[in-house]
């Protein structure tokens, strides 16, 4: 038990409340009257998801970011851990033939840890995974402890440091809080109410963009407190501890099993079957709640036979896969529907190894199955992975942050500049990922291009850029012959701008800087002849040889490459002296750059004899 509960906090109060609840289909004695009802439920149903999808679709549905408003990939699977062993194939699962599928995925407050937790979302970012976080307390015995007092500020602080991978981040407070054994070993509506409303604020006052959802109910348990309540009777000691607590939530999470004992039909119509989340959603809005909450069945799905031990009371993995079909292609077609996550991808213990899509490996299979080979998945899984899926397309933030190099105050007319932009990737979004629907990043001048001669740089397509990491533009710019300008610029994916400011400069054109040296040699009196001039600073180094004159003077020299109002380091060398060096601003027109004398360097010229002999002082 103890086992069971540290790795789910799920199917025990269904388990159950499905025995005690007599909620008993009729199944008819032949085939053919199963073909007929069949067909006549799916017309019915048909008609009533016509009318409901057409009603509440009058007004838009609230959300941070409505998940409904871009191209969405509803296929999900419930996860047990957060690895890349669970994370791979569930990402094969749900994104085959679609993309940007769900996974729904418990932290513990036992395992707010802050590294772990960001590697899996950059591995769901990678993958194109949008996780469903369901927090969760931790196991007391065979039941889950209630959350301390201020517990939400700590998941609030917690959850908002993590970089989310899509702009929605989607919680779920809790779960199935109409079990006791889910809430401190008694059920209680108000304190989850009350739990539910401070999570909400506390998630909100940190960023607007968490996407608060409820606990799921276990829709078919019986009212037998205080081990256990009728999911209608708890919302409404909810509704009355808290008014108006459903009108705060973001959307509306649903545990649509297919009872009685998890095998009912895909075709059965109302509470506590597959369509669950329709029922729920009439007593929302007999509870007055007017907002259209969009649906997250996150948890759903059917026994099979196969598991540890074969269980012949239980349909067949291939019927079970047939099921799911149906349901997806029927019962969870609505247009309210953002995401289905059945449980589970993975358990390979008891009690939940009928329930596992994967089958049993290793050891467990060895001897429970001896001799026997299977593929890895059950059919549930292949029937899935290959149903025809949505290209999602979610809202993600992208958004960069300029950490090297700019624009500069000052240029020289007609003269053309390569610059060196390095931007950071502070947003969710990788940049040129190769997932999916690929989007090509550029940066471009959305202000002062057409003057400057500034192309859009596209960031090469073998390049992608996950959050974190940097990349460098280089920017082409032609000056003007006159004029002082505006320039802004931005990131844009696929033609769309980032969610950023645009990166402002402004910029004067100016006549060229124009250099004359002075300097002079120790000892001598004639400081004519050679020299080597260096200098460094923001458009890179430059070396030239420069001709001073007997008296040390050089004739004017236009350097073009230099930024008026800049500051440069500049060294001026000659063989067998000490470099003289020193940092000037420089302004247009005429600079003088006076060096002094350079000292003789004895020790280098003593390799030299003959130039030794020059640079003594005897040598005039």
């Amino acid at each position: 038990m103890e086992l069971f509960l540290k790795n789910t906090q799920t199917l025990i109060g269904s388990w159950i409340s499905t025995m005690t609840l007599n909620i008993i289909q009729r199944k008819p004695k032949n085939q053919e009257e199963v073909f007929r009802l069949q067909i006549l439920s799916y017309s019915v149903i048909t008609f009533l998801f016509f009318l409901f999808t057409a009603f509440y679709n009058l007004s838009p549905a609230y959300a941070v970011v409505d998940p409904l408003s871009v191209p969405n990939n509803k296929f999900g699977i419930h996860i047990i851990q957060a690895t890349p062993d669970e994370s791979s194939p569930a990402a094969e699962l749900v994104n085959t033939n679609g993309d940007w599928g769900y996974i729904t995925v418990l932290i513990e407050s036992k395992d707010r840890n802050h590294d772990k937790w960001q590697e899996f979302f950059n591995d769901c970012r990678r993958r194109h995974l949008i996780p469903l976080v369901r927090i969760a307390t931790h196991p007391e015995g065979d039941y889950w402890k209630r959350p301390y007092e201020g517990e939400e500020e700590a998941w609030a602080d917690f959850l908002d440091n993590l970089n989310w991978p899509t702009k929605n981040r989607y919680v779920i407070v809790y779960n199935e809080p109409n079990h006791a054994k889910e809430w401190g070993n008694k059920v209680d509506a108000p304190s989850y109410a009350k739990t539910l409303d401070q999570v909400i604020a506390a998630l909100k006052s940190k960023n607007q963009d968490f996407f608060v959802l409820n606990g799921g109910f276990d829709a078919s348990a019986p009212s037998n407190p205080p081990e256990i309540e009728d999911e209608l009777f708890f919302m409404k000691q909810m509704e009355e501890t808290v008014p108006g607590i459903f009108e705060k939530l973001d959307g509306w999470v649903s545990h649509s099993y297919p009872n009685p004992e998890f095998i009912g039909l895909p075709g059965s119509i109302g509470r506590g079957t597959v369509r669950t989340w329709y029922w729920e959603l009439q007593q929302l809005r007999n509870l007055g709640v007017s907002k259209n909450l969009p649906v997250f069945i996150t948890e759903t799905g059917w026994k099979h036979a196969e598991g540890l031990n074969y269980d012949s009371r239980l349909p067949s993995s291939d019927t079970v896969a047939d099921y799911y079909k149906q349901a997806f292609l029927n019962a969870w077609n609505s247009g309210r529907i953002v995401a289905v996550t059945p449980f589970l991808l993975s358990y390979q213990e008891i009690p939940f190894d009928h329930f596992s899509f994967k089958k049993i490996t290793g050891e467990k299979q060895n001897t429970q199955i001896l001799g026997i080979e299977f593929p890895e998945y059950y059919p549930a899984y292949q029937i899935i992975r290959d149903l025809p899926k949505t290209m999602g397309d979610p809202i993600q933030e992208s958004k960069a942050e300029l950490t090297k190099g700019e624009i500069y105050s000052s240029v020289v007319s007609g003269q053309n500049y390569i610059i060196s932009l390095t931007f950071k990737n502070i947003g969710q979004s990788i940049w040129n990922d190769p997932q999916g629907n690929f989007k090509q990043v550029s940066l471009a001048a959305i202000e002062g291009a057409e003057e400057l001669g500034i192309k859009p740089v596209e960031l090469l397509k073998t390049v992608k850029v996950e959050p974190g990491k940097e990349f460098t533009f280089q920017l082409s710019l032609h000056a003007p012959s006159s004029g002082s300008f505006k320039i802004a610029l931005n990131l844009f994916s696929s033609g769309k701008q980032f969610d950023m400011k645009p990166v402002e400069f402004t910029t004067m054109v100016k006549s060229p800087v124009i250099l004359k040296i002075k300097g002079g040699l120790e000892w001598k009196e004639d400081f004519s002849g050679n020299y080597i001039l260096s200098i460094k600073g923001a458009t890179g180094e430059n070396s030239q040889t420069i001709v001073l004159d007997k008296n040390g003077l050089s004739a004017g020299i236009e350097a073009r490459y230099l930024l008026p109002d800049y500051t440069f380091d500049f060294i001026l060398e000659k063989p067998f002296y000490k470099p003289a060096q020193f940092q000037q601003k420089v302004s247009a027109g005429i600079n003088i750059l006076d060096f002094g004398k350079l000292n003789p360097d004895i020790l280098s010229a003593m390799l030299n004899p003959r130039e030794l002999w020059k640079i003594l002082p005897f040598q005039k």
